[in-house]
């Protein structure tokens, strides 16, 4: 017998403070203290399925708390506790299971904090029974396609990996997305609930969100708007601050306001220059 995993086992015999499990296809015997089986009074000779795991003094016990996260089920969990060699999870049992530092970020503030939710599946190493962190490959059979109308509206989630190009969200609703690094304006920790924008949603049915404020966020848009007619057009375009609406709509298709907002930007930035009475742009 395995920690980590369910079976069914039968009771062989009552003690002072619990009992004795064992199971029909082995000499293996487990112990179960009264409080880990819940409202349940086991009788001797009847069957129950179990949770076997270590308790605080290492040793291999038994569960009628039944978890949903095991070593072949992921699930989420909370975060109960964070210590300096990692963060306790509360996975359903009466004690809470180790994500260890070596599976967390590097940088610890990037940690999840107590409350937050993480997500991950159980292993079994040299230190005991683990939580390991989930891959993006493990949120398949939990996933939900997103409806194209999501487009535009604000959604709530959870950060469940931090990559270099950014942080896989998984909402509240189930469906898997992506904050890619350009749409944060600060870092996000693990497990942290977020609520952020739909930018897209993509025909697989996952989404790209944005952390970043609508006027934040449409700034961005105008300003590669500018610089793509830019490098299309040999490096100038024949508009500036003192161009009129109609001349702006006509080329780009935008406000004068947003248009002197995202160029007000890219001057600020040294990408661009002005001409002719500030009547054309140019590329550095």
């Amino acid at each position: 017998m395995e920690a980590g995993k369910i079976y069914t086992l039968t009771v062989l015999r009552e003690t002072e403070i619990g009992y004795i499990l064992g199971d029909s296809k082995s000499i293996d015997e487990v112990f179960i203290h009264r409080n880990d089986c819940g409202s349940i009074i086991p009788k001797v000779g009847e069957k129950y399925r179990a949770f076997l795991y270590y308790d605080h003094k290492k040793r291999l016990c038994a569960t009628l708390l039944i978890p949903k996260i095991t070593v072949f089920d992921c699930g989420f969990g909370e975060v109960k506790t964070v210590t300096n060699f990692g963060v306790f999870v509360d996975i359903g049992i009466n004690k809470d299971i180790l994500l260890s530092s070596d599976d967390l970020p590097k940088q610890k503030h990037l940690w999840p904090q107590a409350g937050d939710v993480v997500f991950g599946y159980l292993v079994n190493d040299n230190n005991g029974l683990l939580f390991e962190l989930g891959t993006r490959d493990d949120f398949e059979d939990f996933k939900k396609s997103a409806p194209k109308e999501l487009k535009g509206n604000k959604i709530k989630g959870r950060v469940m990996r931090i990559v270099e190009e950014g942080v896989n969200i998984f909402t509240n609703e189930g469906y898997l997305g992506f904050i890619h690094k350009s749409q944060l304006k600060d870092s996000l920790r693990l497990g942290q609930e977020i609520t952020g924008r739909v930018i897209n949603v993509k025909d697989d049915g996952e989404i790209n969100l944005s952390l970043l404020p609508q006027k934040e966020l449409a700034i961005k848009d105008d300003k590669k708007l500018i610089l793509d007619y830019l490098a299309s057009h040999g490096g100038k375009m024949p508009l500036g601050d003192e161009s009129t609406p109609e001349e702006i709509t006509r080329v780009l298709n935008i406000s004068k306001a947003r248009f002197k907002r995202a160029l007000g930007a890219l001057l600020k930035e040294d990408k661009v220059y002005q001409a002719i009475g500030k009547r054309e742009t140019l590329l550095k």
